[in-house]
């Protein structure tokens, strides 16, 4: 066995530990800004607003990060970050006016006279460039300098609350604050080498970036969908439904944001010959993401539990969030399966998911748009995993070549 060989599994572990251990972090930073906006906003208008403006950035972050990764990864090690961010500065560009579109259409026409709405509109345009960045960092091997645009963005918040507490623009105005502060730590990490020594992965595969972007926004983002519903539900609903997702999120944030950048790095020399390990992953990533949210689901059942955080925030949050967490068990385990799952597609061609994707938006919609009415918030979760069980079709049996 080679000496590259024998390093590999020792870098993927370690990456894998760095990431997770981060990542805990972030989560724990993130629960803080939650806890803060729930006490301050509770389940009112202006929660509303400030999540619809955060679900706009967070999909910039994700699709930017999702494109880069996929894109940047395989690339050869002689290929330079600079060199990369500029022949990607019109995508970029794209993206950020896109996603500007995309917050002024889910706050809607009456909101545009709210200054929060354009703050955020400026934090879309930041996080476009922080996602390449980022992405630059993790290709470098640098993924601890890339978590100063995750920490950066909750701190920015917490401050912004607590300085300017009673509205969204308190919030929003830190939040860009500290994206802002991100972007600025982690640029040095753009300049640093990395990539692989293959030259033969199908990086300028004709429709790559195309497709790329299409499954970053459809697949990545799950809040751009429910905030452009969210007007379906009854004013302060989309906060309720944020706040119980924040723990859904803490059960699988971590694994998740280890796994995608170790699979995609094990998928990027062959994913053919990658698929069958990273499929046994899924499987075990899946179980224990199902378990854990179910864990914390039932933590909200137990009535002591239930008071301590009730009286933490300052009012009755935990009635609908234990229902929320435990409908969202089967999505979270298909959801941790998927991301380990199918990132030997993602390497291979992602044109290959794309039918999987829009059929799983379409589910998704049609149960949300109808289930809003008849069952109210369920109906978010109950689209989730419906999404989620589709998208197991675009990567089980093995990567796919468009035309094979």
């Amino acid at each position: 066995m080679s000496e590259a060989r024998q390093q590999a599994p020792r870098g993927h572990a370690s990456a894998f530990v760095w990431m997770a251990g981060l990542s805990v972090v972030t989560l724990l930073l993130g629960a803080t800004r939650e806890f803060l906006i729930a006490r301050e906003l509770r389940a009112s208008g202006a929660a509303d607003l400030f999540f619809r403006g955060l679900v706009a950035v967070s999909a910039a972050r994700m699709v930017g990060l999702s494109l880069y990764r996929s894109r940047w990864f395989p690339a050869p090690r002689e290929v330079l970050g600079t060199v990369l961010l500029r022949q990607e500065r019109w995508v970029s560009l794209a993206m950020a006016v896109a996603g500007v579109a995309a917050l002024l259409a889910i706050v809607g026409p009456r909101a545009w006279a709210n200054p929060t709405v354009w703050v955020f509109a400026l934090g879309v345009g930041l996080a476009v460039h922080g996602s390449a960045l980022r992405a630059l960092a993790e290709r470098a091997g640098r993924e601890r300098r890339g978590f100063a645009l995750e920490w950066g963005i909750p701190l920015g918040t917490i401050a912004g609350a607590t300085l300017l507490p009673g509205g969204a623009l308190g919030p929003s105005l830190g939040l860009v604050a500290g994206l802002a502060v991100g972007v600025v730590g982690v640029w040095p990490a753009a300049r640093c080498p990395g990539g692989h020594a293959t030259k033969d992965m199908p990086h300028e595969t004709p429709g790559r970036t195309t497709a790329l972007l299409v499954d970053a926004l459809v697949y990545a983002n799950l809040g751009l969908l429910d905030a452009a519903l969210s007007h379906l539900f009854a004013v302060g609903g989309f906060a309720r439904l944020n706040y119980a997702y924040l723990f859904v999120n803490a059960a699988i944030m971590v694994p998740s944001a280890a796994a995608t950048v170790v699979a995609l790095r094990a998928s990027a020399g062959d994913p053919a010959r990658a698929h069958a390990a990273l499929r046994r992953w899924a499987v075990l990533g899946g179980v224990a993401g199902a378990g854990a949210v179910a864990a914390v689901g039932l933590l909200f059942a137990w009535a002591p539990a239930a008071a301590v955080v009730d009286r933490a925030i300052g009012w009755d949050v935990s009635a609908q969030t234990g229902v929320l967490i435990l409908w969202s068990v089967p999505f979270a385990g298909l959801r941790l399966a998927n991301t380990i799952g199918r990132q030997s597609q993602v390497a291979a061609d992602p044109r290959g998911l794309l039918a999987w994707d829009l059929g799983g938006l379409a589910g998704r919609a049609l149960i949300l748009g109808f289930g809003a009415g008849l069952v109210g918030l369920i109906a978010s979760p109950i689209g989730l995993a419906f999404a989620e069980l589709v998208q197991l079709g675009a990567w089980w049996r093995g990567p796919r070549r468009k035309g094979e």
